[in-house]
Parts: C-alpha cells; sequence; structure tokens
C-alpha cells in the first residue's frame, strides 16, 4: 500500500514524497487530535474534508494564526482549484514550518487518495510541535487552554439560561432511536464499546459528535513517541552517518596528499643537497686551478 515517506533536505525542509505505511493506532490518535480543533465543516470523510486544503490551513492557523491568511483559501471541488490551494499553502505556509509537499503528494491529497491526508497530518503536527517548542509553547497546552474557554462560555451560558433549560441540559444524550420529547432507556455496553460521550471517542472513526473534556481528557504520554517522529530521527542519523563517512574519506584523501607531498619535499630536499654539493665542488676545482 502507497503512503508518504520524508526526508531532510539540505535547505532544512522535510520533503514528503509518497511511499510506503504506518498503523491504525497512531490514526486514531490522529483522529482524537483533529477532533479538539474547531474547524468550519463537519467532519464526515477525512479524505474529501482535506482534500481542498482548506481545513489544514485552518489547523496551521490554530496554533500559527500570523502566518496563514485563511481568506487566500476557498472551498473548491473541481481537481484543479484544489491543487492551486495546496500549491499556495505549500509555498506560503508549509515551508515556514519546514514542510514541503511533492508535486505527487498534492496530487494524491486534491484526488481524495485514502490514507495520504493522515500522514501529512502526522507530519504537520510534528513540525508544528517542533516550531511550537522553539517559541517556548506547547501543542498540548494550547488545546487544554482552548477547551478550557469553551467550558467556559458553556458554563456562563448554561448559567444565563433559564432553571428549566439548565435542567434540560442535565439530560442524557438521546439517540436517533428514541422519538422526539422520550429519553432512550440505558443500553448496556459491549465489550470494548467506547460510550458517545466519551472523550476518546472519534468522529471519523464512530458515530456521533467527537467531544472534548479538559478535566477528563488524558493526554498522550511522553512514552508514547509517533512513528513519524521515530523515522524522521532514523532519516536524520542516516544523513548523518552518510556525512561522517563522506567526511573519514576525504580526511584520508587529504592524509594521501600530505604524504605525497612530504614525499615530494623530501624528494626536493635532496636534489637541492645534491645541486648544492655539486656547485661546491666546481667551485673549490675553480679555486685549485
Amino acid at each position: 500500500m502507497e503512503t508518504l515517506t520524508f526526508r531532510r533536505q539540505l535547505n532544512g525542509l522535510t520533503r514528503v514524497d509518497m511511499e510506503e505505511y504506518f498503523d491504525d493506532v497512531e490514526l486514531e490518535n490522529l483522529y482524537q487530535w483533529i477532533d479538539r480543533i474547531p474547524l468550519t465543516r463537519p467532519k464526515k470523510n477525512i479524505g474529501k474534508d482535506f482534500s481542498d486544503g482548506v481545513l489544514l490551513a485552518e489547523i496551521v492557523a490554530h496554533y500559527f494564526p500570523k502566518i496563514v491568511e485563511l481568506h487566500n483559501y476557498s472551498p473548491a471541488a473541481a481537481t484543479k482549484q484544489k491543487m492551486e490551494n495546496w500549491y499556495l499553502l505549500n509555498r506560503r505556509v508549509l515551508r515556514k514550518l519546514d514542510l514541503d509537499l511533492s508535486d505527487e503528494v498534492i496530487r494524491a491529497l486534491a484526488n481524495c487518495k485514502p490514507k495520504v491526508v493522515e500522514k501529512v497530518l502526522m507530519l504537520l503536527r510534528l513540525q508544528i510541535d517542533k516550531n511550537l517548542q522553539r517559541q517556548g509553547r506547547s501543542r498540548l497546552e494550547i488545546d487544554a487552554n482552548f477547551a478550557q474557554s469553551m467550558d467556559t462560555k458553556e458554563t456562563k451560558k448554561s448559567q444565563s439560561a433559564p432553571a428549566a433549560e439548565n435542567s434540560q441540559a442535565l439530560v442524557p444524550v438521546k439517540t436517533g432511536r428514541s422519538s422526539p420529547g422520550k429519553l432512550s432507556s440505558p443500553r448496556k455496553l459491549g465489550k470494548g464499546e467506547i460510550p458517545h460521550n466519551h472523550p476518546d471517542r472519534s468522529s471519523y472513526h464512530f458515530e456521533g459528535k467527537g467531544y472534548f473534556d479538559p478535566a477528563i481528557y488524558i493526554y498522550p504520554t511522553s512514552d508514547n513517541v509517533p512513528r513519524s517522529y521515530l523515522e524522521e530521527k532514523e532519516m536524520e542519523c542516516m544523513a548523518k552517518d552518510e556525512t561522517i563517512r563522506i567526511l573519514n574519506s576525504k580526511i584520508r584523501r587529504l592524509e594521501h596528499l600530505i604524504q605525497l607531498k612530504d614525499t615530494r619535499l623530501l624528494e626536493l630536499q635532496g636534489q637541492y643537497g645534491r645541486e648544492q654539493r655539486l656547485y661546491y665542488m666546481a667551485a673549490r676545482n675553480n679555486l685549485l686551478r
């Protein structure tokens, strides 16, 4: 199955190209991250949702609002307009985050090719973390602050609402099977099933609306390193090993050149000594005559 690979270029950008694959645990973690970001469209199909680049621009604007001008990216249905959005986004925004998409990847994104946008989002999240770290900020902190502000707004709204509305807000969520005005009876969850209002529930993988509550959400620990991050470090190590090998080869060549120069210098010194002795002998013979 094709997806993407990436490599560090000499200009510092991370070049993204089409090639191999990653696992479902990373996908689930990625979908949960997207659910925590305010986007202008309801999330239905991730490939189609992100195919015109607008939602990805909104994700970058959520963390770096100064580097993205959202009015430059309009929703599009035609493949040509989608690719124009991606090229503009790649040139003006992604390269500022040290990320560079190849033409093949942009074409795959615009054509909703499966599993491509997921890998791009994983790499984007990695570059966001790096750039935020340089600024002394944290992506998890920004997400938590946003969720807390939304929770505060909801609290103020509920406090200002009539008591009757407050009581209705505490009623359990109704399912699609229940008739209007009636509550559905509690249903026993199956093994491994996640409740509809659980924070780990993703709008891309499960039915129902995604939900995030900072009071009960468990952040990923530092022990869970994304595979994309590990792959990048391995690529950096390989590049450094190659650089070391080239430098060692240059050192050996310079050492050989030094040996040749030393040998040549000794030869010239010997030749000079012989010429000097011959000169003194000729001068002595002339004096004796």
